[in-house]
């Protein structure tokens, strides 16, 4: 059985990031990073931080969220590589199995998804914006991307609203040209012109009754403060 006092904080970091897909947002690193290593009082909570941010093992992939280096260079090189985590070390070891890799990955995410859509449909089951309750010409929409999110997070439909395509590129992360408050009212970025705005057929503070806001309300805090450009 491993000693907490003799991981190191790098060996930490690592084992939050293995435990979420290689990644993390330095809000998860500081709640679950004790796990692993002993909290001494000795070093200041901000050398997680500064570890994260000066270990060249890590990688800063987004606004306060960091990546396993190993890990972002094989994706870029097309050459996805297999971490084998030793529980016994905390050594992490990469072999050449590409292919078990991808297909392990991908199915994750399609039952991750799958799961997600088939239960944000029934909860909500249509379209606030369109009415559209066709569910083939419905997208479930993280609310706080995925990338920003914890596992639990992901898979949270309250994480999630049920938008037709062309609203759900206007309210993506890497759009983020509309957002909702908590009153059901929809606020549209600046960057939107009022010509496409009248295509649209949509106006700044308009409110939306069926959108659904109950449990959601922390996830679209943060939607308006971190992807929406206002």
């Amino acid at each position: 059985m491993n000693n907490k006092d003799d991981i190191t904080f790098s060996c930490a970091i690592e084992q939050v990031m293995l435990n979420n897909w290689y990644f993390a947002p330095l809000s998860l690193i500081y709640k679950e990073f004790w796990k692993y290593r002993e909290k001494t009082w000795k070093t200041p909570d901000n050398s997680i931080q500064e570890r994260v941010q000066r270990d060249p093992r890590f990688t800063r992939i987004a606004k306060g969220i960091y990546a396993l280096t190993d890990f972002i260079e094989n994706i870029e090189k097309n050459d996805l590589g297999y971490f084998e985590y030793n529980k016994k070390d905390l050594i992490f070891k990469q072999t050449k199995e590409i292919e078990k890799t991808e297909k392990i990955i991908e199915q994750k995410i399609r039952i991750w998804q799958a799961y997600f859509r088939d239960n944000l449909i029934k909860d909500l089951k249509k379209c606030p914006i369109t009415q559209i309750d066709d569910k083939r010409l419905l997208v479930a929409s993280h609310i706080k991307p995925w990338v920003h999110s914890n596992n639990k997070e992901r898979i949270n439909i309250k994480n999630g609203l049920l938008l037709s395509p062309l609203f759900d590129k206007l309210f993506d992360r890497g759009i983020g040209l509309i957002t909702f408050t908590l009153d059901k009212k929809i606020l549209i970025s600046n960057r939107l012109s009022k010509e496409n705005m009248i295509r649209l057929k949509i106006e700044n503070n308009q409110i939306f009754p069926d959108l659904q806001i109950n449990g959601r309300e922390e996830f679209l805090e943060y939607h308006r403060k971190n992807i929406f450009q206002g």
